[in-house]
């Protein structure tokens, strides 16, 4: 069974963790007893989570820049080292391809596909030199069909999941473990604003989840430090669906969860 210093020694690297489910890795990896390395965007967001655990190390910075990277790694290592990455911060644009906008679309790409690789480029030096470590990548049901008017994210979602299995394959002879997180419907910020915009559309969502209910971001963050611990040591390669059954149900979802 997990023990509450499963994380001892271990410095994480946490990307958006100024709320929802990257803040609950990022504290939850440090309650475990990692070392956590904290990134979001939004300085203030970040500030609330450090505020909840003073002992998280707080890195803001555009995760789509590669020069953020760099200082994650480098904050890493002046820590301790580097063991974990959990790579969470994520953007959505609500429209179609024929309506995006070429900023929207690469912004989109830029923090959910291009951040991703950024990070594990800057981080495979320590990675593969040290012979080990694990990986876990956010991405979502949408990353296995389609979702209405959502079109780059699912294009990124399904990026995810590629690059989970393609790093899982090359990296397995340096004993890296790469999985993929897919959440269904999460009460993180991005759901609860759109169950304001869209409460009936919300209503269905919620009602096609054979558990009935949206997902508590404690809940995905549970799955994630799973994947992340020695507990899934054979584990690899794996698009985990966190979603309350509804992808084994096939139901569509009017937006992505997170």
């Amino acid at each position: 069974m997990p023990s509450s210093d499963r994380f001892a020694g271990r410095v994480a690297i946490v990307t958006g963790a100024g709320r929802g489910i990257g803040a609950a890795v990022a504290l939850g990896l440090s309650a475990e007893g990692a070392t956590v390395v904290a990134n979001d965007v939004t300085a203030d967001a970040l500030a609330e989570t450090v505020a909840k655990d003073p002992s998280i190390i707080a890195s803001p910075g555009d995760i789509a820049d590669p020069a953020t990277s760099d200082a994650l790694v480098a904050a890493a290592l002046d820590a301790g080292g580097l063991h974990l990455i959990a790579n969470v911060a994520g953007v959505f644009t609500s429209a179609s391809a024929d309506a995006i906008t070429t900023e929207a679309y690469r912004r989109d790409m830029g923090v959910n596909v291009d951040g991703i690789v950024h990070l594990v480029r800057a981080a495979a030096p320590t990675l593969i030199g040290q012979r080990g470590g694990a990986i876990l990548n956010v991405a979502s049901t949408a990353g296995f069909r389609a979702v209405p008017n959502a079109f780059s994210y699912v294009v990124t979602k399904h990026a995810v999941i590629g690059i989970t299995r393609s790093l899982s394959t090359d990296w397995a002879r340096h004993s890296i473990r790469v999985n993929a997180l897919c959440p269904g419907p999460t009460m993180t910020e991005m759901t609860a604003e759109f169950a304001r915009m869209h409460p009936d559309r919300h209503a269905r969502r919620i009602a096609r989840i054979p558990l009935g209910r949206a997902c508590d971001p404690t809940e995905q963050a549970a799955v994630a430090l799973f994947l992340l611990s020695d507990d899934a040591g054979f584990v690899t390669g794996q698009a985990v669906t966190v979603d309350g059954g509804g992808e084994a149900m096939h139901s569509g979802y009017d937006l992505p969860a997170s």
